[in-house]
């Protein structure tokens, strides 16, 4: 399997990404969704309902689809460097995992531990937990090889980050990692997203 990453900018993009993963034939076993938490709940009162029953549970009974899907009954997570994160699908599962395993102070332990437990590389891992502080919403799917293609393409088309510009931009400004120890977080949304 291969893991395949998208980083929005919004509530309303991952939750159209996710929903077009569903129709692309991929479960919620295959998919996995990192935010955080107070970015969840401003994406709600912007009107953009994701992620409104996380940590509440199941509701009356409907199918909710996109990432409410993913996160109903889901907790936060308190992550060294993010702050509380809710996090579901397999990205939860190994975030979770690795952080107990880790030991929640360990640096760096956390998020960046369980994206490079995913595949990711280091780099890479550094600039998705990166993206999650700024207030990104991290989208993960897990596929076959010869899925990779039409996975990636459905991220992009909804508007996922392009990831050489941002980490330009990032690094002009004196970005160099991620540092779990600096709990600074900006709430202010990260900048609109560059197209593929």
């Amino acid at each position: 399997m291969t893991t395949v990453v998208g980083l929005f900018d919004n509530t309303r993009e991952a939750d159209k990404a996710v929903d077009d993963l569903m129709q692309l034939g991929l479960t919620k076993k295959d998919i996995g969704v990192m935010a955080r938490k107070d970015v969840l709940k401003q994406g709600k009162e912007a009107g953009q309902d994701l992620g409104a029953d996380a940590g509440v549970g199941a509701t009356s009974g409907t199918v909710l689809g996109g990432v409410a899907g993913l996160l109903v009954g889901i907790g936060a997570l308190a992550i060294p460097g993010l702050g509380p994160v809710i996090a579901a699908g397999t990205l939860g599962t190994v975030l979770g995992t690795t952080a107990l395993g880790a030991g929640i102070g360990a640096a760096t332990g956390g998020v960046v531990g369980a994206l490079t437990g995913m595949g990711l590389s280091k780099d890479e891992s550094h600039f998705y937990a990166e993206g999650v502080k700024r207030g990104g919403i991290l989208v993960t799917a897990n596929v076959a090889p010869e899925r990779v293609d039409a996975v990636t393409n459905t991220l992009r088309q909804n508007n996922a980050s392009d990831v050489n510009t941002r980490r330009q931009q990032w690094q002009q400004e004196g970005w160099q990692q991620f540092d779990d120890a600096d709990a600074s977080m900006t709430t202010e949304p990260p900048p609109p997203a560059a197209s593929y």
